[in-house]
């Protein structure tokens, strides 16, 4: 059975493309590499792109943030710690999150409601998988995209507020099977139970 006959129901088109394509770099090995990584088999879903390095709990600089991504937050994200887009009581929660998606492996799917300062909301599916450093055998590294789920009427930046926890998040097996953490426990922090 195909990874993609697998996946949640639930998964927009061009999520369910995200790990057809990454299924694809596998080629056969456990995890896809760095050197796999052709963002143009994405299609108009490339520019949702995001790509994080893992270097500690502490420390996970974005690689590249897609220009979707970067007319979200209103700047390039590019060099930035993906820990500094929570709140500081989440930042341990999201570090154990990452680093479980590299250990276990597995993927992720989660939304964000997105919210531009004339109160349209846009609501984005984001889904991701590990993928390992060229030649090494652990992964380090974690792309993702980013996909609006409707046409976003306004076109800048939206309420840096409206991403700082993600919605239902649960992890994708991706062959490994999944952690026993529970993604979606920070949302207590902005009482969204």
């Amino acid at each position: 059975m195909a990874l993609v006959d697998t996946l949640p129901a639930p998964l927009s088109a061009p999520s369910r493309r995200f790990f057809a394509v990454w299924d694809g770099w596998r080629r056969g090995r456990r995890l896809p590499e760095r050197a796999d990584i052709n963002l143009e088999a994405f299609g108009d879903a490339k520019e949702g792109c995001f790509l994080v390095e893992v270097r500690s709990r502490d420390s996970i600089p974005i690689l590249y943030a897609g220009p979707l991504i970067q007319r979200y937050a209103g700047f390039d994200l590019t060099g930035y710690n993906y820990l500094d887009l929570t709140m500081r009581e989440n930042r341990a929660f999201r570090a154990a999150l990452t680093i479980e998606q590299l250990e276990q492996p597995c993927g992720f799917m989660l939304y964000y409601w997105l919210r531009h300062p004339s109160g349209s909301i846009v609501p984005l599916e984001w889904v991701g998988a590990p993928i390992c450093e060229t030649g090494a055998e652990k992964p380090t590294l974690i792309l993702s995209c980013a996909v609006p789920l409707t046409k976003a009427e306004a076109s800048g930046p939206v309420d840096p507020d409206s991403y700082l926890i993600a919605d239902g998040m649960r992890f994708i097996d991706l062959g490994f099977g999944i952690p026993a953490i529970v993604p979606s426990a920070p949302q207590r922090l902005l009482n969204l139970e």
